[in-house]
């Protein structure tokens, strides 16, 4: 409760730091660096690299579906240019970027359905089709994938 509180408080002041390009830069570099960091963790789990754990396998989705929602708000106009990663195209093409971004979200959820089961050939598969979607994204958005 307490942590649901803490994030919608600062929902007004993220928007209102957003109204400059290098800040909605920062924002979203810090929500794709935290993504990364918690679905790196559940690749080297995938991957063998890292004991399976189911508990923690699902914690960690848990947290790059919450961590997800985040840097959408600050692709702004404007932070287009600057130290990003972000190609041009997301702003003229947003139906598609925002498509992308809604099938990464269901294929989250579905992976997190699976988890929780455990059933390994299974969660492999739902792994693999996350993994796919975000990298069908990063080909299409992305400057350095």
């Amino acid at each position: 409760m307490f942590v649901l509180v803490g994030v919608l408080m600062v929902v007004p002041v993220a928007q209102a730091q957003l109204r400059d390009a290098e800040s909605a830069i920062k924002h979203r570099r810090a929500a794709f660096t935290l993504m990364s960091t918690y679905f790196g963790r559940v690749t080297s789990m995938m991957k063998g690299d890292r004991p399976f754990d189911r508990a923690e396998l699902v914690r960690n989705i848990e947290l790059v579906q919450f961590v997800s929602k985040l840097p959408w708000e600050a692709f702004t106009p404007g932070s287009e240019t600057g130290e990003t990663r972000a190609e041009a195209d997301i702003w003229l093409d947003e139906d598609r970027f925002k498509d992308y971004q809604q099938r990464m979200h269901e294929e989250l959820a579905k992976f997190h359905q699976v988890a929780q089961a455990g059933d390994i050939p299974v969660l492999t598969k739902a792994f693999e089709q996350t993994r796919d979607t975000c990298g069908t994204c990063h080909k299409a958005f992305r400057k350095d994938w």
